[in-house]
């Protein structure tokens, strides 16, 4: 049987499943999925797909599928944050709780939004209106998910930290966060998201920012070899909005990260970092969309990998610049180290520029650690793999310091590159 055969033969039976189960979604979601079931599951002929292989994901038994969690080891940091500052954890009944497994205390700025104001995929079809939504956000569409909807405002930053720990396998985990920033509101957003059991991890984050908001998102995301990671996020942005998001993955049997941000009327500035850690057989695939849709936007993108024994990585930055978005202003970096014969980099970054008055570059590297580098260390006393490990943290620090203080007490980020993360000034 064919690896095709196969996929659509697991993605049948699994439908056949949640079919089973209360709760199943309508309208929209059921209709785009509709269209997945009828052809648009994604194989590698495609080219959005020709690196990824999905055999990670379909090894999954459907009929086993449950939704139990475990507590996440909450730094104390985190536990007794700032009074604007709220943790929560997802848990195996589909609630989001404080540390303590009590219902959250929402600080002043930050509130739940009413349920009948609540449009599931109501930010993902603005931004993607004629697109196919991606497999991630399928997926967690069909999937009886919890739901966080919350309004963020005042001028006052309001600090959100959410984790999910995994360690049972099948677990299948597809939580829905919808973000709605008023103007001039300010929100600083911290997801930990771990996997030590083969299961799969299907979160969806969709954001309105209006005009004037600032929003600073940070994942660190680890798994292990038998999970699977299929993360997407849409954000909408007004004039003079500012997004920031940082992502680090690492461990996991197959990640993709796919955020689509569009910048309605322009005049909105996006930063994107990431870094990706691919050891041992990790694929960790990234697939990124900017779309302008207004003049006088900004970009700041730079996704760093490093692949190892066999692990490969995957970069598609696609940056869309129409003839509305006249004084762009967008830069994309790919940069990536490659330490092993059998590791794999793929990378490709893209601009499809239309306006003719823009400022616009990009580029991309692969290089391996240099010996002059390893000599220089090692005449000062270091050994030769303690120097690569240097070496490393140093390529991967670029995109470290960018993590919010918030982000950086988890003990799965201390031990990334088995170096200490520097404490920030």
């Amino acid at each position: 049987m064919s690896n095709a055969t196969q996929s659509r033969s697991w993605l049948e039976t699994l439908l056949q499943v949640l079919a089973q189960r209360p709760g199943q979604p309508v309208g929209q979601w059921a209709a785009q999925w509709a269209g997945a079931r009828d052809g648009c599951w994604p194989t590698r002929r495609s080219e959005a797909w020709r690196f990824t292989d999905l055999r990670c994901l379909t090894q999954l038994d459907p009929a086993r599928l449950h939704t139990q969690t475990a507590t996440p080891p909450w730094p104390d940091a985190l536990r007794q944050g700032p009074s604007r500052q709220v943790a929560l954890q997802l848990d195996g009944r589909g609630h989001w709780l404080s540390p303590q497994g009590e219902p959250p205390s929402w600080p002043h700025g930050l509130m739940p939004l009413p349920t009948e104001d609540v449009t599931p995929g109501q930010v993902a079809h603005t931004v993607m209106p004629s697109g196919t939504l991606p497999l991630g956000a399928q997926l967690n569409g069909v999937t009886p998910g919890p739901s966080l909807c919350l309004q963020v405002s005042g001028a006052d930053p309001v600090h959100l930290a959410l984790a999910i720990q995994v360690e049972q396998d099948q677990a299948w985990l597809a939580p829905r966060v919808l973000l709605v920033l008023q103007p001039g509101a300010r929100l600083c957003l911290t997801w930990h998201v771990a996997a030590t059991a083969q299961a799969a991890v299907l979160p969806l984050v969709e954001v309105r920012l209006g005009t004037g908001a600032q929003l600073e998102e940070a994942v660190v995301a680890w798994g292990c070899p038998g999970a699977t990671l299929l993360g997407s996020s849409f954000v909408h942005q007004s004039p003079r909005s500012v997004y920031r998001r940082t992502n680090v993955t690492w461990g996991w049997g197959l990640s993709r990260d796919e955020p689509f941000v569009h910048q309605s009327q322009g005049q909105a500035e996006t930063h994107l970092y990431g870094l990706a850690v691919a050891r041992d057989r990790s694929l960790l695939d990234t697939h990124s969309t900017v779309y302008f849709d207004g003049p006088a936007g900004q970009l700041r993108q730079r996704h760093q990998a490093l692949a190892d024994g066999r692990g490969h990585s995957v970069f598609n930055g696609r940056v869309v610049v129409p003839r509305v978005a006249q004084q762009t202003d967008a830069s994309q970096l790919s940069r990536n180290l490659l330490l092993s014969t059998r590791a794999r980099i793929d990378t490709k970054p893209q601009l499809e520029i239309v306006a003719d008055d823009v400022q616009c570059t990009h580029g991309a590297t692969v290089s391996c650690l240099q010996d002059d580098e390893l000599f220089y260390l090692q005449s000062r006393g270091i050994g030769r793999e303690q120097a690569s490990r240097l070496l490393q943290r140093g390529f991967c620090e670029d995109v470290l310091q960018r993590l919010p203080g918030t982000a950086l007490p988890w003990p799965s980020l201390q031990r990334l590159l088995e170096i200490p993360v520097p404490d920030q000034p």
